[in-house]
């Protein structure tokens, strides 16, 4: 995952907040469910495609692509399918769209992520266990082709690789978001300021550092990812930091002092610290990339 780049007002110059419905359609199946509810599904299908697409790769299309596996063996087994396949192809897992992305911009995005690992070991495991379905369909044996992809390691494989997928976009997708979100964190603070708002913004809730997307994700899966990273240190340090100088800003604003409170958003504290935190943002993503 790449942090977003920043412009002078504060806002990012790519990347945006993905689509809920679409990350709730990824979350359903990280939590292992079969299918995702109705409407979370509509949500998903209704989606612009460009919403699940990260590091080259539009996560839904590989989840897609991936569970129609079952589909094509199960037609080749029957007898009703056009496509040639070969055993030695099937087997290897750098040949259909999603392994040749895990070799390639997969590994250079997120060569740093366990659980990257964890989808390209089963990834190939499941190519394995495909290719064994397709061996016994090739050797005149349906029934057992049939057993084989019904149950046992075929299931297990295809199962979990379809998980650490929508793990994987959720753990890029929430981050990003969070990102977004404390880019915003000055206009909110302007906007209440000059009345333009009517958040009920409290200075002891946002002086803490574990209430905002950011800070939930530090807390979360950021710190479960990067945690013991030196880099990861600063940044939580640094957005601690942060959110103190915006709860003090917030409460001169509180006290009737407009103009010093608008004052502190542009000079001192305030913009030094907002922009710690986006540089430290950079060098946690850069430097896992570097050394993947």
């Amino acid at each position: 995952m790449r942090a977003p780049l920043l412009d002078s007002n504060d806002k990012t110059i790519e990347g945006g907040m993905t689509n809920m419905g679409m990350l709730d359609w990824f979350k359903n199946i990280a939590q292992g469910g079969k299918s995702a509810p109705a409407a979370e599904t509509a949500a998903a299908t209704a989606a612009d495609d460009k919403g699940a697409e990260l590091a080259g790769l539009n996560f839904k299309t590989a989840v897609d692509a991936h569970m129609k596996w079952k589909v094509r063996l199960e037609s080749y087994i029957n007898g009703t399918s056009t496509e040639q396949l070969n055993v030695a192809v099937v087997s290897r897992d750098d040949q259909c769209p999603l392994g040749k992305w895990i070799h390639d911009k997969g590994g250079e995005k997120f060569g740093y992520s366990e659980t990257f690992f964890d989808m390209k070991a089963h990834h190939a495991n499941f190519h394995q266990c495909a290719g064994a379905v397709l061996a016994a369909a090739q050797s005149g044996d349906a029934a057992a082709a049939t057993k084989l992809l019904q149950g046992g390691d075929y299931v297990k494989a295809s199962e979990r690789v379809k998980m650490l997928l929508a793990r994987m976009f959720i753990i890029a997708s929430e981050g990003r978001e969070a990102i977004d979100s404390h880019i915003k964190w000055k206009a909110r603070l302007r906007h209440y300021i000059t009345g333009e708002s009517t958040e009920d913004l409290k200075a002891e809730v946002v002086a803490r550092d574990d209430q905002c997307p950011l800070g939930m994700w530090i807390n979360g899966i950021g710190g479960e990812r990067f945690g013991h990273t030196p880099a990861f240190s600063v940044l939580k340090s640094r957005h601690a930091h942060f959110h103190r100088c915006a709860g003090e800003v917030l409460t001169v604003a509180q006290q009737g002092e407009k103009a010093k409170s608008l004052q502190m958003l542009e000079e001192g504290a305030y913009p030094d610290a907002s922009q710690q935190v986006a540089a430290a943002v950079v060098t946690l993503f850069e430097g896992q990339r570097q050394a993947a």
